[in-house]
């Protein structure tokens, strides 16, 4: 008699393992700025290109002319010292729009963006700025509740969007009249 043989007739009701089972396989879900930063390499690689641009960015990138402009809305809640960087931001922002409006998914991206920003914003900035009283605190804070929270969802970053256009972001919207300061 084999040292096996007492195995005979044995069968097993689950999973048989030789020692650790790891039982937890999925695998997460890939996120929307994966999928569209995907979407973006392939028309990129097609050359697939467009004329048009969403709805929800062309929303975002128009000024409504009834409502206070960016440097309106920076001197008025006291942050009138930022307004020349601001205005640079701003335009750096104007010029990433401009440069991937071609691409669809790439105005995605960017008008998803807008959209976190313009919530992280409302939710978690706008109600500290009466409070803060340096230059250095406002950035603190934009660095804390902003950028850090965009930064760690743009993922691969193929329109290489960093910390300049994130916070660019904001005074775009701002100016855009879409943020309100005070």
């Amino acid at each position: 008699m084999s040292a096996f043989s007492w195995f005979r007739g044995i069968t097993a009701g689950g999973d048989v393992v030789g020692r650790d089972k790891i039982t937890n396989n999925n695998l997460p879900h890939p996120r929307q700025l994966d999928l569209l930063s995907e979407s973006f390499k392939g028309e990129v690689a097609r050359n697939a290109t467009t004329t048009e641009i969403i709805d929800e960015l062309h929303h975002y990138s128009n000024v409504r002319t009834d409502i206070r402009d960016l440097s309106q809305k920076l001197n008025g809640a006291g942050f009138g010292y930022l307004l020349s960087e601001a205005e640079e931001l701003k335009q750096l922002v104007a010029k990433l729009i401009i440069k991937y409006q071609h691409y669809r998914s790439a105005q995605k991206i960017i008008t998803y963006l807008l959209a976190e920003v313009e919530s992280i914003f409302n939710a978690k900035i706008k109600g500290k700025l009466p409070s803060v009283s340096s230059e250095a605190e406002l950035k603190l804070i934009l660095r804390e509740c902003l950028i850090v929270e965009i930064q760690d969802k743009l993922g691969d970053n193929v329109l290489d969007i960093f910390n300049r256009q994130v916070n660019g972001m904001v005074f775009f919207l701002t100016g855009n009249c879409h943020l309100e300061w005070s």
